[in-house]
Order: C-alpha cells, then sequence, then structure tokens
C-alpha cells in the first residue's frame, strides 16, 4: 500500500482532488472547527501533500505544526508547501494507527479523510485522542452511508460551477473538471477495497466510548462525510 501511495495515489493528487472546490471547502470547515488559537501545537494526521497547511496558517499563523503521513513522497512536498507560506513545519513518516508520541502533547489534532483508507477507525480515533491534551480538541472525517455512485458526479458539477465562477469560459471549465476527475482513476483501487462507512449512531457510540469530552457529529453533505469534532 506505501508503493501505491507513493508512485500512484500522491503524484496526481495535487492536480485532481487537490483541487476540486468541494475538498477544498471541507478542509476549511474542519480548520475552523479546530477553533485554533496563538501558539497551539497541532498535529495533521495523514497530512499526504499538505493541502490543509494554507487552510491553518490562513486561520492562525502562530501555530506549530507537526504532520504525519505513511508516504515519505507526500510530507516532503507538504514541507515544500508550508516553506512558500514562509513557515517551518515538522514531518515524520508514521501509521496512524500507532502514533508514535507520548500521551497529551498536543493542543489540537485534525484529521482528514484518513478512516476513509484504513480498516482501524477505532484505533486511529483512539490514538488521536491519546496524544491531544485534556481540554484540546479534535477533528476527525469519517465516511459516510451515503457515500454513492452520484458522488463523483456531484464533485465534477460543483467543480465546473465553480470554474465558470472563478472567470472560466465554459467549455474550459468542463474539460479542466473532467480532466481532474478522470485522472483521478489511479484512485480506483482504493474505491474497490472493501471499507465500512458509518451512521450517525454507530460514529457516536465509538467516540462516546472513547471520551468523556464534549464532541458533535457535524453531517456534511457536500462531501458525503461526517465531521466529528470536540474536546477531549
Amino acid at each position: 500500500m506505501q508503493v501505491y501511495f507513493n508512485f500512484a495515489y500522491n503524484p496526481v493528487y495535487d492536480f485532481t482532488v487537490g483541487q476540486l472546490n468541494l475538498y477544498h471547502k471541507l478542509q476549511q470547515r474542519c480548520v475552523e472547527r479546530l477553533e485554533l488559537k496563538e501558539n497551539d501545537r497541532v498535529l495533521c494526521v495523514g497530512l499526504g501533500t499538505g493541502n490543509e497547511i494554507s487552510h491553518i496558517l490562513k486561520m492562525n499563523k502562530s501555530v506549530s505544526i507537526v504532520g504525519v503521513d505513511y508516504s515519505c513522497n507526500a510530507l516532503r512536498k507538504a514541507h515544500k508547501k508550508a516553506l512558500a507560506w514562509d513557515k517551518k513545519i515538522e514531518v515524520l513518516p508514521m501509521d496512524a494507527r500507532h502514533l508514535e508520541f507520548t500521551e497529551g502533547i498536543f493542543d489540537k489534532v485534525l484529521c482528514i479523510h484518513v478512516t476513509d483508507f484504513i480498516e482501524e477507525r477505532e484505533k486511529v480515533t483512539e490514538e488521536i485522542l491519546r496524544v491531544l491534551k485534556d481540554g484540546g480538541r479534535f477533528v476527525i472525517t469519517y465516511p459516510s452511508k451515503k457515500e454513492g455512485a452520484n458522488m463523483a458526479f456531484n464533485l465534477l458539477r460543483d467543480n465546473i460551477c465553480h470554474n465558470i465562477d472563478s472567470g472560466s469560459h465554459r467549455i474550459p471549465a468542463i474539460s479542466k473538471s473532467l480532466a481532474q476527475i478522470l485522472a483521478g482513476i489511479v484512485y480506483l483501487p482504493l474505491f474497490l477495497r472493501p471499507n465500512k462507512a458509518f451512521s450517525y449512531q454507530e460514529l457516536h457510540m465509538i467516540i462516546s466510548g472513547l471520551t468523556t469530552g464534549n464532541f458533535q457529529i457535524e453531517e456534511y453533505p457536500l462531501y458525503n462525510d461526517f465531521i466529528a469534532y470536540g474536546t477531549k
């Protein structure tokens, strides 16, 4: 799987899914839910190529960021993106199921679209809460059972509208959006993997079993995800 992410998934990510308008909106919503404060130490689990970095630094440039991911190639890209913001971040190759940090050292933890690809979602959630300080905030996305075959069509339609609204003519907007979606054919092996999506009740039961802190689960219909956020 690491070979697949290094040589198939990540090389095309930034000009396919990474460019989709709805995905940027999802990232922005998740970062807003972190409620960043001055000098927060933020852990990004599954940082990938680092597209959430710009959203974090727009909110608060004083935070320190630590990013972990399975792919070293992706982390190198993330590090460069942070440098473009005049910001140095720490990036570490690491498995989200076994975070190599001591307990309670992060003020905030962000995890976007990692549980879509890992079977042991409870273990990932448990590890995130373990490394979070008491009273610290977490934001984690989980796949919803509403995901389906119409998702690609919704992403395509929204991206065409976004490109037109941004000043592109209709034909170039359609061509650009189709290219982004079709280039994403490299993601097909992931979609074919058996993976369990959650209902609201199932997800609530899992998180409430791992923390006594206050949390909420927001259904995010634009991307057919759940956003779980709250305090430890």
